[in-house]
């Protein structure tokens, strides 16, 4: 036998002579008759050559006793620190290092700069009572979270190239008006209440909705012609710097609010434009698609930074890869907080309304004047948002329509107020034909 251990039927045959030309059985009976059991599994798998007799003993490298290494991370909503974690290696891939501390390698990063290392050697002992050197790092190193504004936009080019647009509809008498739709507040990422799938189905059922009410009104002899499409901000909810809890209860992170805006868009781009003639998507700035917050609640760059002007900007580049889309006229601010168009002949001045202060009133009034003498643009309805609830306002020169939403509501809010609101998205018939300059208002 090769190897170093016995089966027990070969421990029991050590000083025992088993008879040439016996069985299994004789065998077991012969060893029972010298006061010792063995059964006919033992006996049969030691002369098959299948018992532990017959398993090759395997050589035991000598094991070494690892030092201990110690380390420590301090982490903030925004990234952290490793301070003095030790290695047997140099690191050059901090993946291992952040699974060490239960961070996500896939949501941090090192930040270089800031990377101290220092080595120095220590006896380890072996198991086979020897001694080695090894070779020990420390690391000290800040890290920060990574934030992926990158929106996925192949998919959606994809099908918009396989899309075919419906048949653009005749034209009625009497004068062209606008229908205009306010896509307020969706604040996809939302984890409240019933969440993003939540604001989702309250979203397709709200174009239902809308193209239903279009063909309705048609019906009635009202003549539309031309759509505006208003973004009147905060699509996404964003992940920090709103209130203490966001980055605890979103349920997406930034770049899958962004995409998932962008389809949300797309999908009521591609529905609603062919049923016009004319077109404009018009996009306001806004509080919660602030990209750059920093540790703040504010920009640490420049207003420019927001997911309004992303996902405008990446609307219009792919709709212009389509005919029925490129006719879209698109009014997307740089860094503008009031963003103005005409529908129909009337003047509308669109704000997401985190930058009113003091009384509204005063407000429209100062923004309206400033309006006029810097873009010689006379403001005949304001179009706002941000309060999350629909109002209406006569204000004598010009009517403020305040746009609701479908997100999943406050809890906070409620509970500080006891108000709250339908759920819905704001529509109304624009002209400047039209006593007061609109009509047919609607909340779908």
């Amino acid at each position: 036998m090769s190897g170093t251990m016995k089966c027990k039927y070969a421990k029991a045959t050590t000083n025992i002579p088993i008879p040439d030309g016996y069985g299994a059985h004789r065998i077991r009976e012969h060893l029972r008759g010298n006061g010792i059991v063995v059964g006919l599994t033992s006996i049969k798998d030691h002369r098959a050559g299948v018992c532990m007799c017959h398993r090759e003993a395997k050589p035991t490298a000598p094991v070494t006793a690892e030092p201990t290494l110690t380390g420590k991370a301090d982490v903030t909503k925004d990234g952290g620190e490793f301070i003095d974690v030790q290695t047997t290696e140099p690191v050059t891939d901090w993946t291992h290092i952040f699974q060490r501390f239960n961070l996500d390698p896939q949501a941090f990063e090192v930040v270089g700069d800031t990377v101290r290392v220092s080595t120095w050697q220590q006896s380890k002992a072996l198991e086979d009572g020897t001694r080695d050197i090894v070779n020990l790092f420390s690391y000290r190193a800040s890290f920060r979270r990574i934030t992926q504004a990158g929106p996925d936009t192949q998919d959606i080019i994809n099908h918009l190239r396989a899309w075919t647009p419906t048949t653009r509809p005749a034209t009625h008498a009497g004068p062209g008006l606008s229908y205009v739709v306010g896509l307020a507040d969706l604040q996809l990422g939302k984890g409240e209440g019933d969440g993003t799938p939540g604001t989702l189905r309250r979203l397709n059922k709200a174009l239902e909705g809308v193209t239903g009410h279009i063909e309705q009104l048609r019906g009635q002899g009202v003549n539309l012609q031309h759509l505006a499409l208003v973004n009147l901000g905060d699509h996404t909810e964003g992940v920090q710097g709103s209130y203490a809890s966001q980055t605890h209860t979103v349920d997406l992170n930034t770049r899958d609010q962004i995409s998932l805006a962008l389809e949300v868009n797309m999908q009521w781009i591609r529905t609603l434009v062919p049923m016009f003639h004319t077109a404009t998507y018009a996009a306001c700035m806004c509080n919660h698609g602030q990209l750059a917050r920093g540790a703040g609640k504010t920009n640490v760059t420049d207003d420019a930074d927001n997911a309004t002007g992303l996902i405008g900007d990446t609307l219009k580049v792919v709709c212009n890869l389509h005919p029925d889309l490129s006719r879209i006229e698109w009014v997307i601010p740089r860094d503008e907080m009031i963003t103005t168009f005409t529908a129909s002949g009337l003047n509308i001045a669109s704000a997401h309304g985190h930058k009113i202060s003091g009384n509204e009133e005063n407000w429209l009034a100062k923004q309206s004047q400033y309006l006029t003498q810097a873009r010689r643009f006379i403001p005949e309805l304001w179009f706002t948002a941000h309060k999350h609830h629909a109002d209406v306002k006569d204000y004598g020169p010009y009517t403020r329509i305040q746009a609701t939403t479908v997100d999943p509501g406050s809890k906070y809010f409620l509970d500080q107020s006891g108000m709250y609101s339908r759920p819905g998205v704001t529509t109304f018939v624009a002209g400047s034909q039209l006593p007061g300059g609109w009509e047919h208002y609607r909340i779908f």
